[in-house]
């Protein structure tokens, strides 16, 4: 079977998504803190349904390489699902 997004499991062996993965595969066109935010708000809780990270991220900007910490998340499977649905596109 080919796995469409990669999945992880955790130490309870909950299965996992990385929400910017799952974002960029539904083809979200929205910034993915906008788009989290919103989905956020169908009731889903904090360390119950997704794990909150902060994540360094290095982008090159002009000739520099510029570091950033950015939000991601580690969301359930059911919530992964749940927002796959939620998003009415083909995919």
């Amino acid at each position: 079977m080919e796995e469409l997004v990669k999945i992880n499991e955790n130490e309870k062996g909950d299965i996992l998504i990385n929400g910017r993965e799952l974002h960029q595969f539904l083809e979200v066109k929205t910034k993915y803190i906008d788009w989290i935010n919103r989905m956020l708000e169908y009731g889903f809780e904090e360390n119950v349904d997704f794990i909150e990270l902060n994540e360094l991220s290095q982008k090159k900007e002009g000739s520099r390489i510029v570091e950033r910490t950015v939000k991601n998340h580690m969301l359930k499977i059911s919530m992964a699902k749940e927002l796959a649905m939620l998003q009415r596109n083909e995919i």
